[in-house]
């Protein structure tokens, strides 16, 4: 039976709204979008690090989601040319970090990294570099000829919102120099002790050749993907962990962050 021009309006205009709505959720998802740079410390099935650890399976169980549900694993490194490119970021990424360059990074994490091929970033203190319960040289050089980025926590990991501008200055072409002499490779990245930064950050960091520094949650209600204060995700072990993971690396939850903030301020 045909349709009387009336009945055919009526028709259009729902599909046009439909379009709209449609249209104008993805134009919203695409503002709230921040890629998934995941924030881990220790791996050890003794709890040894407390809150900053999380199991070897329930690390394992991690990358095998990450890997299946096909996201693209890069490194702290790739990202920053990915932002320096003005390119637009994909909806599947995600950056695996980890904080301090403790010793089970290597006989927990790295096993586990090889075996889904993942291509991580540890950030290193690197005044702690062979002592007790932190990564000897050796094991970054391995880990860093396997294609993992060893990169830089600073010296001495000092809160940095109570540096001066020479102290910062010292911390992190320091900690650049140390680490390089061990992988024979240039660092590029930085991550803020505790997730503290300053004004003057930012050009030092340039200055010494660093293409980019990662912080904490965010403080502020913005998102924008500034290449000097990315912000990380913490991922830590519960009893909700699995869906807790999942929520984490869907792409939003540093926007949803972001909002909570601004509504608690």
């Amino acid at each position: 039976m045909a349709l009387s021009n009336k009945k055919k309006i009526l028709i259009t205009v729902i599909l046009a709204a439909a379009a709209a709505l449609y249209l104008g959720g993805r134009s919203f998802l695409e503002t709230c979008y921040y890629p998934s740079i995941l924030m881990y410390h220790s791996v050890d099935d003794h709890g040894a690090k407390l809150k900053l650890s999380i199991p070897v399976k329930e690390f394992r169980a991690q990358m095998k989601y990450l890997r299946d549900r096909k996201y693209e694993i890069i490194s702290s490194v790739q990202l920053a040319d990915m932002i320096k490119s003005g390119k637009k970021i994909p909806r599947n990424i995600a950056v695996v970090t980890f904080d301090d360059g403790y010793l089970d990074n290597y006989i927990n994490a790295f096993p586990v990294l090889k075996e889904y091929k993942v291509p991580a970033t540890i950030f290193v203190i690197s005044g702690s570099i062979g002592k007790p319960d932190f990564l000897t040289a050796a094991q970054m050089k391995e880990m860093s000829d396997a294609g993992i980025d060893i990169e830089s926590h600073s010296v001495t990991h000092p809160f940095i919102e109570g540096t001066t501008e020479e102290g910062f200055k010292r911390e992190a072409v320091g900690s650049k120099k140390a680490i390089e002499a061990i992988t024979g490779k240039p660092v590029y990245t930085f991550c803020f002790p505790y997730g503290g930064f300053n004004d003057f950050t930012r050009g030092i960091l340039r200055d010494a050749g660093y293409k980019a520094g990662f912080v904490t949650m965010p403080r502020d209600n913005s998102i924008a993907l500034d290449p000097y204060r990315l912000r990380r995700i913490k991922i830590a072990s519960g009893p909700f962990s699995s869906l807790d993971f999942r929520i984490k690396t869907s792409g939003y939850y540093i926007w949803l962050k972001a909002h909570r903030w601004k509504k608690k301020k």
